[in-house]
């Protein structure tokens, strides 16, 4: 029998109180995994519901700081860490994070050793913050274990962390919320071990913006991040986090409207910004593509070695070009080779990123229908 979508006979508010309900029924511990995003918030606020309920005292919070944060995201988690009901784990670990501009990719290593020796942290370490150092880690590497890994040491028994992922924000997180019949919401954190007993819950994954922002000001009247105000003031991206990856950085010039002194000390940490600032309007995204990918998989090698900077990101681009490679032989129409580079450009090089054909509707399907036509 083929799985057919059904709808429930709650609203998405009902729904996701159930959801959250169930997490506190299920596991031994349950943490907010906060971001001082919106979707975060509305979780937050969910979890607040049931430790009133049930009587359970503060919210355990997860604060995840990535350094590269705007200002008002920082002052907003300060607040929120405030709260008397809230109680919050801050964590400044040393991972990578990638700097995008104009194609390339390279890494850097938040809260890393070297750039803090160079004075070029975009801010400092707030104090008592739990960092690699606690668990015998130096800051100049990335991190051998995922991140959940740390966050998760302490915890007792079973242990969820409650996200605000919502499936209406990009096809991969529908596509991680659809995999399973029973309990869709509640799954095992990717990288991490199975014998790690944390599951990730997404209890609001078929909300829309709408639904947060009214279930964060009209059911709870609460504060949310000043961001969003000054980025609808702007017409600004609507994402708190890092602004220097592949997609955000797309739109770096939203960072100089919003909040200009952060852009300045991005700038001051990472001068090759301003490249991207001031030539990507102009750029030829498409030109670069197609003359890479005129010659082949020499072209593909070529655009590795001179596009993706960094041993790790490598060797990731080149796992994912071999496997796409194998589709490729197998249906050439739907693995075609800009695809491939547009992907490796543009697209996110996570870890197990896994290759898909060309989409309805996108540059690369309409190639893909020409070229068919023309055979």
């Amino acid at each position: 029998m083929t799985r057919q979508r059904m709808f429930l006979d709650v609203n998405v508010l009902e729904a996701a109180r159930a959801r959250i309900r169930h997490v506190y029924d299920t596991f031994d511990t349950v943490c907010v995994q906060f971001s001082g995003g919106k979707d975060s918030t509305a979780v937050l606020y969910l979890a607040k519901e049931v430790h009133e309920e049930r009587g359970l005292g503060p919210v355990k919070v997860i604060f995840r700081d990535e350094e590269m944060l705007s200002p008002a995201t920082v002052s907003y988690v300060e607040m929120v860490r405030d709260f008397d009901w809230v109680d919050m784990e801050w964590y400044c670990l040393p991972y990578g994070a990638e700097i995008w501009v104009l194609g390339r990719r390279q890494t850097t290593i938040l809260w890393g050793d070297r750039r803090r020796e160079e004075g070029r942290w975009v801010r400092d370490m707030p104090p008592g913050a739990i960092t690699g150092y606690h668990f015998g880690l130096d800051h100049s590497k990335n991190l051998p274990q995922p991140l959940d890994y740390y966050q998760m040491q302490g915890k007792k028994g079973s242990v969820a962390f409650i996200t605000g992922v919502r499936a209406a924000e990009s096809m991969v997180r529908y596509r991680s919320l659809v995999q399973k019949l029973h309990e869709n919401y509640i799954v095992h954190p990717y990288g991490l071990s199975k014998s790690v007993p944390l599951k990730f819950a997404k209890p609001i994954y078929d909300w829309n913006v709408n639904d947060v922002f009214k279930f964060i000001s009209e059911e709870h009247g609460a504060p949310y991040c000043e961001y969003y105000d000054l980025a609808a003031l702007t017409g600004s991206n609507t994402r708190v986090g890092i602004p220097l990856h592949a997609t955000a950085i797309r739109r770096i010039g939203d960072v100089v409207a919003t909040e200009p002194e952060f852009y300045d000390r991005l700038y001051e940490c990472f001068p090759q910004i301003d490249a991207q600032r001031r030539w990507w309007p102009d750029f030829d995204v498409e030109k670069l593509i197609d003359d890479y990918a005129q010659d082949g998989w020499d072209g593909v090698s070529e655009f590795i070695s001179t596009y993706i900077i960094g041993p790790s990101k490598t060797r990731r681009a080149k796992s994912f070009a071999a496997e796409f490679r194998k589709k490729h032989i197998a249906d050439p129409y739907s693995y075609p080779i800009n695809y491939l580079i547009r992907n490796l450009m543009l697209s996110e090089l996570a870890r197990g990123k896994s290759v898909s054909p060309v989409g309805p509707k996108t540059r690369a399907d309409t190639q893909r229908k020409r070229e068919l036509s023309n055979d």
